[in-house]
């Protein structure tokens, strides 16, 4: 199972890529309150499951230093134990880290979108992202030209 935050799906939607999540994973999973943060009243797609979490406990207490989507997907990795969780948001990264949960932003999925063959250069799709107000430091940026042989 793939769990998805929002942030990914949002940059994505806006690169006109967000296809890249099902050629790589068939299916994804969001949690509710990211389905009405990306898709609002529209549908998700149909490779894009929507579940609530069903045990709140976990919820409430990361709630308390994450915000609503970053909680609640967290939540669904732990209950379902999830096989990866895309993420941007630093804070919720290190939390679900620390819960034993992978993780991967953005920049890893192009990376990986790269890797199979799904994108031939990440370099237009970062500096569009950044066109686009996604902050990506020069290091990062620097980081992922050069694991990608971009540099």
């Amino acid at each position: 199972m793939i769990v998805s935050n929002s942030s990914c799906l949002i940059i994505l939607l806006r690169l006109e890529r967000l296809d890249l999540l099902r050629k790589m994973y068939g299916k994804i999973t969001i949690p509710g309150s990211v389905k009405k943060e990306v898709f609002k009243r529209n549908k998700a797609p149909d490779w894009i499951d929507v579940v609530e979490i069903s045990q709140p406990v976990a919820y409430e207490i990361l709630e308390k230093t994450l915000g609503q989507g970053e909680s609640e997907a967290i939540t669904i990795c732990l209950e379902a134990k999830a096989d990866l969780l895309i993420l941007d948001d630093l804070a919720a990264r290190k939390t679900a880290q620390r819960l034993g949960i992978k993780v991967a932003g953005v920049i890893g999925i192009l990376l990986e979108a790269k890797r199979v063959g799904l994108v031939s250069h990440i370099k237009d799709l970062l500096d569009h992202m950044m066109s686009l107000d996604f902050r990506i430091s020069k290091a990062v940026y620097d980081d992922a030209l050069e694991l990608a042989n971009e540099r």
